[in-house]
């Protein structure tokens, strides 16, 4: 059992999901784990390349993990939703983008998913990434696209859920992304200010529904996003930074889950990113993804966060809930 309050570096650490370039566990990723505590691992396929090469870095990094002491087994976590979003290059039972899978229907969507997930399980990963709840409705929309399930929430619903049932069946948690939803944007996020005028009726009617789906079928974690929506929080802050976005999730949508951020690197949120880290946890996100390519921006953003709590700025109370949430998502997915 972990004690119901955590070391204050603990917890933090807890809330942080590291990732390195390359194909060797770091010196600065062994120094993330160890001494800032860090409990969430996320891999790409420049890390790994093939299935082989996966359960060699889960491998690695669950001993850094014992080492550390951790209050619970580290959680690696990769980006597996099939199509071009395909980390692990042989060995795993592969997908076709959403797009393609949904005409499988829920049966075959659920058949498929759990074949990859049972995969991904079998090489160390207890988190995918997935699935996209988001409706593609905007032709303009440069990141969405074959991603999505189509443009109709009750039809894209059910696939969501059947999705995060297979990879369930598989033995990995689900992701649902990117909320408040991602496909009614023009641009892409990753490289510019993307805004969605959606209001507050709109999105209930169409996207809202689809991440309920998500939701009611047992999904683990939310990934809020960098878009902007004035109409649902005026004061424009991108999605991964407003209160107001995630109590949305929270109070409307009834998740009590782990929220998690997408990229706090990408150009849409504004902020360098140890900054957005503090920023991210004080909207109320549970786990902070910094996918910076820096374990030295990584660093810094644990002490920054860690200093932000102790001068009273995030409640102490408030990170510790957090680090409890993940820690049981970690304890569910726990690898034997």
């Amino acid at each position: 059992m972990t004690p119901a309050t955590l070391p204050l570096s603990v917890a933090v650490g807890q809330m942080l999901v590291a990732s390195v370039s390359g194909p060797v566990v770091t010196d600065g990723l062994r120094h993330l784990i160890l001494d800032d505590k860090v409990g969430t691992v996320l891999l790409f396929r420049s890390n790994f390349g093939d299935a082989a090469g996966l359960r060699s870095w889960t491998t690695q990094l669950q001993a850094l993990g014992r080492i550390a002491g951790l209050p619970a087994p580290l959680l690696v976590t990769t980006d597996e939703e099939g199509g071009s979003v395909d980390q692990v290059a042989n060995g795993l039972h592969l997908l076709p983008a959403a797009q393609a899978l949904g005409s499988e229907g829920s049966a075959g969507v659920r058949r498929d998913v759990a074949a990859m997930a049972g995969g991904l399980r079998a090489d160390g990963v207890g988190l995918d990434l997935a699935p996209v709840a988001d409706l593609r409705t905007n032709p303009a929309d440069a990141v969405i696209g074959s991603r999505s399930f189509g443009s109709d929430a009750s039809v894209v619903g059910p696939l969501v859920a059947a999705y995060v049932n297979g990879l369930h069946d598989g033995g990995v948690g689900a992701t649902l992304k990117h909320f408040p939803g991602l496909g009614g944007a023009a641009g892409d996020p990753h490289r510019q200010v993307v805004t969605d005028l959606v209001t507050l009726a709109q999105w209930s009617a169409t996207t809202a529904r689809s991440f309920a789906a998500g939701i009611g079928a047992g999904a683990d974690a939310v990934m809020t996003t960098s878009l902007r929506v004035p109409n649902l929080d005026p004061s424009n802050r991108p999605a991964l930074l407003s209160p107001v976005i995630v109590r949305l999730l929270r109070d409307t949508l009834r998740f009590s889950g782990v929220v998690l951020t997408d990229s706090l690197s990408m150009t849409a949120v504004g902020e360098s990113m140890p900054r957005a880290t503090v920023d991210a946890a004080a909207a109320g996100n549970d786990l902070l993804l910094m996918s910076s390519g820096s374990t030295t921006l990584e660093d810094q953003a644990d002490q920054m966060l860690l200093a932000a709590v102790r001068s009273g700025a995030i409640p102490e109370g408030q990170v510790q809930a957090s680090a409890q949430r993940v820690l049981a998502l970690h304890r569910r997915y726990v690898l034997t």
